[in-house]
């Protein structure tokens, strides 16, 4: 069996930890509308006690959908890929931090297109089309080396 992990390994088990971190990007683009909401509010002379409580309602509803969309993140964002004979098996990191499902899938049904700039490559899993990009896999050629070795 051989194992590669991308930058996004998680470095803790701890699945909030991991989870916030993810969700940050989210948490980031929302209080930066909300920000300028209050600032145009404050502009226009509505200070008032109800801006307060339209700001505390839209940080809950901020912090709501940032962590959905970060636990979606979670689920889409592989972690791991190894190979195993002639069958391989794509991991994400939602999967790492819970119980790994290790869905084996063959070689020769993946399918790998090189882009020409040799930066990312594309091929099928499951039921669905992946692409793992260069600046997330340190051993990337070692993983197109195997992608393509073992689909002929």
């Amino acid at each position: 069996m051989t194992s590669f992990h991308s930058k996004h390994y998680p470095s803790s088990k701890n699945k909030l930890v991991v989870g916030q971190e993810f969700a940050m990007q989210y948490y980031a683009a929302f209080n930066v509308i909300i920000m300028i909401f209050v600032l145009l509010s404050i502009v226009s002379g509505g200070a008032t006690l109800n801006l307060l409580w339209t700001v505390l309602i839209a940080e809950a509803v901020a912090l709501g959908i940032g962590n959905l969309l970060g636990q979606s993140s979670l689920q889409r964002t592989f972690a791991e890929i190894f190979f195993v004979g002639e069958h391989f098996s794509l991991i994400s990191v939602g999967e790492i931090l819970d119980k790994p499902k290790n869905h084996a899938f063959p070689l020769r049904l993946a399918n790998p297109f090189l882009d020409p700039d040799q930066d990312k490559i594309t091929f099928h899993f499951n039921d669905q089309v992946i692409t793992l990009r260069r600046k997330d896999w340190e051993e990337f050629d070692l993983i197109v080396d195997y992608l393509y070795s073992r689909t002929f």
